[in-house]
């Protein structure tokens, strides 16, 4: 299907800068934006652009989950606010997102062959999976093998060879859809040890109109294809809930869609750790050129958003900078001001008090650069910036 509206109203997200692009072959994903996230400016277009993907001629390939919260995070997703209707809670899975779609093109990372007259290859429709911002992540490209891997099986008496036979059945999955995914295996652990499991995990189907199955046609489909669905449990709210060791936490699914997080609370002491850490610690790696060869060390999911954050802290910087050397100049071309009275005056006058200090220094000759970090650790944690790694 084809839905022209909403195409025009994430490009305008866009130019906004609440929704990044990613483009392949002739594919476009949207991604709403860290800053997005962090200056908390979500509506209900940008909510929807959590790996959304669009043809080049319009048509929706695939239409994932809208953008969901904790519970608690918002007004709409606290205790007093919850739809009045039944739910169930799930298992919340600790990998990464894999959306499902259907493409002729070439697989992401894979050349497309030419034949002796020039002519390149065609292809065959095939199912892949993309992550939330990109086609052609690593989690996304290791998600696509995973979902096209086959298994070595033999009959039951050991008489024939083994022969290979595909791990899933993807026959079954409705092609009009977007299944979406938990894509697990060892080396994309974020928080969870799966103990070296390889897997995809059915989550939800969405119609490309963001109509969502009902979770008893998923468990069929689930069924029908080998994947396997996220633990069921039976709990209330308002009570203790059963975190276990070793586990994310929930997603909570209301009769009418609507969803929330329920993180546990080691889940949440690991990240809160990360949260906390992030902005001082990306600071303190920038300045200290050590940042590369730390995000090494980090697992993927949790290095990029590292990413996100050392570039919001480091365009912060700049800002102040530019703008402090940029008042350093106004004040120089203002005429009168030729004693350190009437430039102070003029500079109280005309710089956000919390910047004062910068043009200050600059007029002194004093290197600035400690008083601007300073300020932007003062500003991330002043505006309550929490970093969503999903």
């Amino acid at each position: 299907m084809k839905d022209p509206i909403l195409l025009n109203n994430l490009w305008k997200e866009v130019e906004a800068g609440r929704v990044s692009v990613s483009s392949s072959d002739s594919l476009t994903i949207f991604k709403y934006t860290q800053d997005t996230h962090i200056k908390d400016e979500w509506n209900e277009v940008n909510r929807l652009a959590r790996g959304i993907i669009f043809h080049a001629d319009g048509t929706v390939m695939a239409r994932p989950f809208p953008k969901f919260f904790n519970l608690g995070e918002r007004p709409e997703s606290s205790m007093p606010h919850l739809p009045k209707e039944p739910f169930e809670c799930y298992e919340k899975m600790d990998g990464s997102c894999g959306i499902g779609y259907v493409h002729d093109g070439p697989q992401p990372g894979v050349e497309r062959p030419v034949y002796a007259d020039g002519k390149m290859a065609g292809y065959l429709p095939s199912w892949r999976l993309a992550t939330p911002g990109s086609m052609e992540s690593d989690q996304a490209i290791e998600g696509t093998k995973i979902l096209h891997e086959t298994m070595m099986v033999g009959d039951e008496t050991g008489a024939d060879w083994p022969s290979p036979k595909a791990r899933y059945n993807l026959a079954a999955l409705p092609q009009d859809c977007t299944p979406v995914f938990e894509i697990i295996y060892p080396e994309n652990r974020i928080v969870v040890d799966y103990h070296g499991s390889r897997e995809l995990v059915l989550l939800a189907i969405f119609e490309h109109n963001g109509v969502e199955w009902h979770p008893r046609r998923v468990d069929q489909i689930a069924e029908m294809c080998g994947f396997r669905r996220p633990r069921l449990y039976d709990f209330k709210l308002d009570g203790d809930l059963p975190f276990e060791d070793n586990h994310e936490g929930f997603v909570v699914r209301f009769e009418s869609g609507f969803r929330l997080k329920v993180k546990s609370p080691t889940y949440l002491r690991i990240h809160r750790l990360l949260n906390h850490l992030s902005p001082k610690g990306v600071i303190e790696l920038v300045r200290g050129k050590e940042y590369g060869a730390t995000v090494k060390q980090l697992p993927a999911a949790i290095a990029a958003d590292f990413d996100d954050i050392r570039a919001y802290v480091q365009s912060m910087h700049n800002k102040l900078l530019a703008d402090a050397y940029g008042r350093l100049r106004a004040l120089n071309v203002t005429r009168g001001l030729a004693t350190r009275k009437d430039q102070a005056a003029w500079i109280i006058d005309n710089v956000p008090n919390a910047e004062t200090g910068f043009v200050f220094g600059l007029l002194d000759g004093k290197d600035i650069e400690d008083k601007i970090w300073t300020l932007v650790l003062h500003k991330v944690k002043d505006e309550g910036r929490a970093v969503a790694t999903e």
